[in-house]
């Protein structure tokens, strides 16, 4: 993402075009990044702009070094896990699903897999994991902090933040597995 550095002088000097120009060009990045971290679509635009509000009040410490898009995705993400620690007073619970009824093959052919999902299938899969686990999975799995950061950030230990990502990766493998069992099943039937 090339932005320019005179639209950004613009918008440091808040002429209100420029800033609403560079809100179209960062739309998709930083909405891409708010829907992992927030199921309701409402939810998530909120969120974006209240990033993107941050982001237009601190371009004047802006570092051409460093890659506008980062820069961006790094105060949405901190944006998110702020209205986390805010929203945190009211508990989260953890929601486990019974499968000691469920049966189904353990070994599983990921190719198929592969071609039987989409980003989107997926997408909505981590949107179904329990809160928690699903905001650590995504900060490790798709963002990249590390269990430590994650911990700083969430106020939880590093061995929870471990135990969300382990958890939320046990019941995305169970619900693709419980998936292409169901699959198998209409193509034998």
């Amino acid at each position: 993402m090339l932005i320019d550095q005179d639209l950004i002088q613009r918008c440091i000097a808040q002429e209100r075009r420029a800033q609403h120009e560079l809100y179209k060009k960062c739309f998709s990045i930083l909405m891409g990044v708010c829907i992992r971290y927030e199921k309701n679509r409402t939810d998530a635009e909120a969120l974006l702009n209240m990033g993107f509000l941050k982001i237009v009040t601190k371009l004047d410490k802006y570092q051409t070094s460093i890659p506008f898009e980062a820069w961006i995705r790094r105060i949405m993400i901190n944006t998110i896990i702020d209205e986390y620690r805010k929203n945190k007073k009211e508990q989260e619970t953890l929601e486990y699903t019974d499968f000691e009824d469920y049966h189904y093959n353990r070994s599983i052919d990921y190719n198929a897999a592969d071609k039987l999902f989409d980003a989107e299938e997926l997408q909505i899969m981590i949107n179904d994991l329990p809160a928690v686990s699903q905001r650590v999975f995504n900060l490790h799995v798709i963002d990249g902090y590390s269990h430590k950061e994650i911990s700083d950030m969430l106020d939880i230990s590093v061995g929870t933040s471990k135990w969300h990502v382990s958890n939320a990766r046990k019941l995305l493998k169970e619900r693709i597995e419980q998936r292409l069992n169901e699959n198998a099943h209409r193509v034998t039937a």
